[in-house]
């Protein structure tokens, strides 16, 4: 993960109050390690990680798009970063997101992604997606328009350089 990734992911936190040090439990929504994790932002943390595919930093193996599965667990913070360009209904990735939230916690998500202006890569790191694989940038207004269908709280940021959109949301509308 780039380094303007990590700090927009502390700045989404902070911007959202969240204590970064209480023992938070904590879903990595997208998370097999392919160049880094984002776990260190909550270091005191019981963390799970979930994808697509088995790998480093994976728990659970789940396809996102589908609803989150109660089985599954609920979590105080979800965390999906570098994920939503790769996916083709992203949207449904946010609303996996959204059920994975305790509605007795501080219901956090914290999102980066590629956005408008972003040169197209592939999601295991290539400089281009392999042959079959989904990319495309979202837009920092449908990332917007996207949470505010599923949380009361929604701030969303673009940074042009480098072509990204970070965002948080809090309080699951349910």
């Amino acid at each position: 993960m780039h380094p303007e990734a990590h700090e927009a992911i502390r700045r989404m936190m902070d911007h959202a109050e969240l204590d970064r040090t209480a023992t938070w439990s904590a879903l990595d929504l997208g998370g097999r390690d392919i160049n880094g994790t984002v776990r260190e932002h909550l270091p005191n943390a019981a963390w799970t990680g979930t994808d697509l595919s088995p790998g480093p930093g994976v728990d659970i193996v789940h396809d996102a798009t589908l609803p989150w599965r109660p089985e599954h667990g609920l979590y105080d913070v979800v965390v999906c970063t570098e994920v939503l360009e790769h996916v083709e209904n992203w949207r449904a990735v946010l609303g996996a997101a959204a059920g994975a939230l305790d509605p007795g916690g501080p219901q956090l998500l914290v999102v980066t992604c590629a956005s408008d202006g972003r040169p197209a890569h592939g999601m295991s790191g290539a400089p281009q997606p392999a042959p079959g694989e989904w990319y495309a940038n979202v837009p920092p207004r449908a990332l917007r328009d996207a949470l505010t269908d599923l949380f009361d709280v929604v701030y969303v940021e673009y940074r042009a350089r480098p072509g990204d959109a970070y965002a948080w949301a809090q309080q699951v509308i349910r």
